[in-house]
């Protein structure tokens, strides 16, 4: 019975989410928006596979150095600013996104 009601309510929760997520903009990049979607589901314990492996490598290879030594603040401020290229996802996804990777120097 307590898997019943775990299940119903897991897909009620995915159903949300999915009716509410926002519109893609004309002007979104989509290798963002991809990193945004495939970084935040690894944060919630997800692997997408081949497929976010693409927007994944993009993301990590946004790599600053200052003097010949890694930079994390820099790297992660332009991690930062292209993941602010998809519009379509808030700050409230962006951000925890960039504070758990963006001062990375190689992907997880």
């Amino acid at each position: 019975m307590k898997r019943r009601s775990f299940a119903a309510a897991v897909c009620s929760a995915a159903l949300a989410c999915a009716l509410a997520t926002p519109r893609a903009h004309a002007d979104d990049n989509q290798d963002a928006c991809g990193a945004v979607l495939c970084l935040a589901g690894l944060i919630m314990g997800g692997n997408g596979g081949k497929t976010c492996a693409e927007y994944e490598t993009g993301y990590f290879s946004i790599v600053r150095f200052h003097h010949g030594h890694f930079d994390e603040g820099g790297t992660a401020n332009a991690r930062g600013d292209f993941l602010d290229q998809c519009q379509s996802a808030g700050s409230d996804v962006k951000g925890p996104v960039n504070s758990q990777y963006g001062r990375t120097q190689y992907g997880p």
